[in-house]
């Protein structure tokens, strides 16, 4: 969302633009959402995530998203959460960014996909903004070659010159229910290619954080990957979109990730699963043994985690890791994938059982499920 100083935040999930663009609906500038109403407006904004089995890890997920980006305050005090695993906030305060009052803006004629602008409280970066789509609309109005659907940054380009400005402006307060959409714009978001090496016919896929590791562990299982036939480099924050590139690869059961033991690291797996679960992809769950291995090594010094958050991201975690991740992330710690080095893998072989984890469901490939399709076996509330 832009903020009154034009300042952007970090793009959006798709999941959690949605699941935002419903609590702003509903709450009538900043107010305070019950844990009733916050499952409520969960269920309308993604109602098959919202029944799938790990909906409340996606819940929760997508709320430490939304107060990163400060769209939500959640409860500093733990009393103020239920018991469950992950536990919810008892209620969240939604933030809405009100754009400066912006100077006498001139008389336009807005397209009729922007007749919302003329009532709307905008500045001038953001008019600049609309007039130059207010352009493309009347430009393309008339011929319906101009108006066939291009990627996101094709799109952005021929609108801007400028082929990353959509992306900074489409988790913000130009779009949303009643406003812009992507549809309007003819444009989609194409997912960028996930950077892989084929070790063999097994159905799974390790995805590696960092590169470093990610050389090291594939040199490591490439004469005996076992059900492993797939390692990918996950390239940091970049997974959370590349992971639509897996439904590609063949027989694919499990997704396994191994990452930084840090807030980053734990975040970026658990958002990538809420997207491989809207795509009908297995979840993504974490590489036990290369974790515990990680654990053995020294720490860094890092941010102090609030424990509420802290609490939130462990649970992504196999349980028996938890308690021990969540201490190191309140007591300001990390450890960084490269602290397990090539030595430290060939010295300690018992991560090596990543390769012969079974799928936990066996699901072959199928399109992706409509928009906000999803399983039916639990609801968040459970």
């Amino acid at each position: 969302m832009t903020t009154p100083h034009d300042s952007p935040v970090p793009p959006l999930s798709p999941a959690a633009t949605r699941l935002n663009d419903t609590l702003q609906a509903r709450t009538p500038g900043s107010g305070t959402l019950s844990r009733t109403a916050l499952t409520e407006a969960f269920a309308s904004a993604l109602p098959g995530l919202s029944h799938s089995g790990n909906s409340r890890q996606s819940l929760a997920t997508l709320l430490i998203e939304l107060a990163d980006a400060q769209l939500l305050t959640l409860p500093s005090n733990p009393a103020k959460w239920d018991a469950g695993r992950p536990p919810l906030p008892d209620a969240v305060r939604i933030v809405r960014h009100h754009p400066a009052p912006s100077a006498p803006r001139e008389a336009r004629s807005w397209r009729p996909e922007l007749s919302w602008v003329s009532t709307a409280r905008v500045t001038t970066t953001q008019t600049n903004i609309l007039t130059a789509i207010n352009r493309w609309f009347r430009d393309t109005s008339s011929t319906a070659e101009a108006r066939r659907p291009l990627s996101l940054r094709e799109r952005s380009h021929e609108i801007f010159n400028d082929e990353k400005r959509l992306d900074s402006l489409i988790g913000g307060a130009l779009f949303g229910p009643g406003r812009l959409d992507l549809d309007q714009l003819a444009t989609y978001r194409e997912a960028p290619p996930l950077a892989y090496r084929h070790l063999g016919d097994g159905d799974t896929i390790l995805v590696i954080e960092n590169s470093d590791t990610f050389a090291t562990l594939r040199h490591l299982l490439q004469r005996d990957p076992g059900r492993i036939g797939y390692v990918a480099f996950g390239a940091g924050r970049a997974f959370e979109a590349t992971i639509a590139s897996i439904a590609e690869l063949p027989q694919i059961h499990r997704i396994l990730y191994y990452g930084d033991l840090d807030a980053d690291g734990l975040s970026i797996p658990a958002r990538a699963s809420i997207t491989a679960t809207l795509l009908g992809l297995p979840p993504v769950e974490p590489a036990e043994g290369c974790y515990r291995l990680l654990l053995t090594r020294p720490r860094n010094t890092a941010l102090k985690v609030d424990p509420s958050r802290a609490r939130l991201l462990v649970e992504w975690l196999p349980p028996a890791l938890q308690d021990q991740a969540l201490v190191m992330l309140t007591a300001g710690d990390r450890v960084a994938q490269e602290a397990a080095n090539l030595n430290h893998h060939l010295a300690d072989t018992q991560w090596l059982t990543i390769r012969e984890l079974a799928p936990t469901t066996s699901r072959p490939h199928s399109e992706p499920p409509p928009r906000g399709a999803g399983g039916n076996s639990s609801s968040v509330t459970s």
